[in-house]
């Protein structure tokens, strides 16, 4: 029996591969699918399913993918899609806008027109909650095998948690729906459910399903994915504690990428971290390939080299002492690419962006003082690239003057925030209506009105304390630390979905002053906008501000960074440079319509962890001049 024939017969028939950045989950999940469709029978189907909003996938299987299934011409049986959370959210309104009109204008004091822009531009959360939704919709399709490409750590946790965020929106639903009952009942002391209510049930009802077939072990099952290198392995055992958290403790782990068999110290060190978190679930390796694996050749390449982990002591791999003085060697000629006081080090999951930031903040703290490296991303890891504990809070870095940093609890300053807005609600109502029973129900909406957030403004308002940490001149330079390629893109272009729905938002409150004035209430909101402008100001000036993209060059990584780079200019926003991590002699250039500055940092084994190493290392980093492409 074939490694990935075992993998799958530990595995029921829904699967979530997870794992971190650049470990190799697309490649997993898409050598198990395939190997699913090829055992299975004639009138089998087996749906490879993709998450990740870096849309890979179809670059992974060399296929065109949409929101809908493809069949795949070369494995009968095999069909795959890219989940777009757009799509899910136009089907969603295409069903229940009217009656979300009609929930809103029951509940609130806004116009039809009003609300009809609101639940249009403004009512978020829907679009990926419905898309996570469709899974259970997928599901209940008549798929043998459902095969799911999950994206990085932070934005699947925060897909995973979604449902927690809906059920929110749906309280907030419901109490705008319990004023008509109210009302109803007082004037007819009789009520009949109607097209909300059902509404209502049928939402609450799905989400009941999906997190009962999500915990269920005899329909889901997640492998994790990851590397034995030790920031992996780290951030791999943070997330295998929380996905056990919720229900959903790791089925298998696949250890990708072996150099012969991890016997070097950082790989056994990394190996022993993960395992002591996942003691309970199957292992399978696979050795590092001389080639990526790319198209469904390399996929199928992939998956032969799978192999159920043996437990025999393999021989010993090269040390980092082993590693050619190439390798290893500082560059007489160093150069580090332009620091703007707002820098944003982007990048696919996996290419090492964590561990540029924070060189390059040493860098910066050494030029300018008073710098900041902060982590945006919900699965943060600087604090294992400096091997110091770094929290929420703004900590100084030990032996480097001038540098401090912060991993940033988005959720949590978010919560604040809303505890914040809710207690001045609160008190304003009792203050100004204490005893008025017939404000019980407005009270229930407007304390909650923050459920229509829309997802990711946890971030943002966390981003935009930065953008004023940098105007009161507190930090000269911050360099920050996102989460991957797709959860950064929707980060840059939250400001101005932001700004409109706080303006939404604040009309929608304006139209409570017949019941009670919110000025108080809507100081916050008020805030958070004018920081919000700073920000998407701050953003767009490249004198200011710039992203600096690390790549790999391999052929996926390639693909998504072209992506990337023009994703980010079309948003208005300065591309500073590209830095090639892990780089090979002569590494050609992006095809881009306007060039950039490229720099490469050589392979450095095992990888920098610590100030002094982190400092050598951006030491060897160096420009690429024109004539070198």
């Amino acid at each position: 029996m074939s490694g990935l024939d075992a993998l799958l017969d530990v595995l029921p028939p829904r699967v979530l591969v997870c794992g971190k950045g650049g470990v190799g989950k697309t490649t997993c999940a898409a050598a198990l699918a395939t190997r699913a469709a090829e055992r299975g029978k004639s009138d089998e189907r087996t749906l490879l399913l993709s998450t990740d909003p870096a849309r890979s996938l179809g670059d992974a299987i060399g296929v065109p993918l949409g929101g809908s299934p493809t069949p795949i011409p070369e494995v009968p049986g095999l069909f795959a899609m890219q989940l777009d959370p757009a799509v899910a959210h136009s089907r969603f309104l295409v069903k229940w806008r009217d009656t979300l009109i009609t929930l809103f204008d029951r509940g609130t004091y806004l116009s039809d027109d009003e609300s009809a822009g609101f639940i249009d531009a403004a009512l978020p959360g829907i679009d990926e909650s419905m898309a996570l939704l469709t899974i259970l919709d997928i599901e209940d399709e008549g798929w043998s095998r459902l095969v799911v490409d999950t994206a990085p750590t932070g934005h699947t946790l925060r897909l995973l948690e979604l449902p927690e965020s809906f059920a929110a929106l749906l309280a907030l639903l419901d109490a705008m729906q319990e004023k008509h009952r109210f009302m109803v009942h007082a004037l007819t002391h009789r009520y009949r459910e109607d097209d909300v209510d059902r509404f209502l049930e049928s939402m609450r009802e799905r989400l009941a399903r999906f997190r009962a077939a999500l915990t269920d072990p005899d329909r889901f099952a997640v492998v994790l994915v990851a590397r034995a290198e030790l920031m992996v392995a780290d951030e791999s055992a943070r997330y295998a504690s929380r996905l056990s958290s919720m229900g959903l403790a790791p089925r298998a782990v696949v250890m990708n990428a072996l150099a012969d068999g991890g016997r070097d110290d950082e790989s056994a060190t990394a190996l022993h971290t993960l395992e002591r978190t996942v003691s309970g679930a199957a292992r399978f390796d696979v050795a590092r390939l001389e080639q990526a694996p790319v198209g469904l050749a390399g996929i199928r390449r992939w998956g032969e080299a799978l192999q159920r982990h043996s437990g025999a002591v393999p021989p010993r791999a090269r040390a980092a002492s082993d590693v050619p003085a190439s390798a290893r060697a500082v560059s007489s000629d160093a150069a580090l690419p332009r620091i703007a006081p707002l820098t944003i080090v982007a990048g696919k999951g996996g290419v090492g962006k964590t561990s540029v930031a924070c060189a390059l903040a040493i860098a910066a703290a050494g030029r300018d003082g008073s710098t900041l490296v902060v982590s945006t991303d919900p699965a943060p890891s600087i604090s294992d690239a400096f091997l110091q504990p770094i929290g929420d809070a703004i900590t100084p870095v030990e032996g480097v003057e001038g540098l401090s940093a912060q991993q940033l609890d988005a959720s949590a300053a978010f919560a604040r925030f809303r505890e914040r807005y809710r207690e001045r609600v609160d008190h304003l109502f009792d203050s100004l209506l204490r005893g008025a029973m017939d404000a019980t129900h407005d009270r229930m909406v407007v304390r909650d009105l923050l459920a229509l957030a829309p997802p990711g403004i946890d971030e943002l308002h966390a981003l935009t304390v930065l953008g004023e940490l940098l105007a009161d001149g507190r930090f000269a330079t911050i360099i920050v630390d996102p989460a991957p390629t797709g959860h950064l893109l929707r980060l840059l272009e939250l400001p101005e979905q932001a700004l409109a729905w706080t303006h939404r938002l604040l009309r929608l409150m304006l139209d409570y002053r017949q019941v009670v004035p919110l000025g108080e209430a809507a100081e916050e909101l008020l805030a958070f906008a004018r920081r919000t402008r700073v920000l998407q100001a701050l953003l767009h000036d490249s004198e200011r501000a710039g992203v600096l993209v690390v790549t790999l060059d391999e052929p996926l990584v390639r693909d998504e960074t072209v992506r990337l780079v023009q994703s980010v200019r079309s948003l208005g926003v300065a591309v500073e440079g590209v830095l090639w991590n892990r780089a090979a002699p002569r590494t050609a250039p992006l095809p881009l319509e306007r060039p950039l500055a490229h720099f490469e940092s050589p392979i450095t084994v095992p990888a920098p962890r610590g100030v002094d190493a982190l400092r050598e290392w951006s030491a060897s980093w160096r420009s690429i001049p024109t004539g070198d492409h």
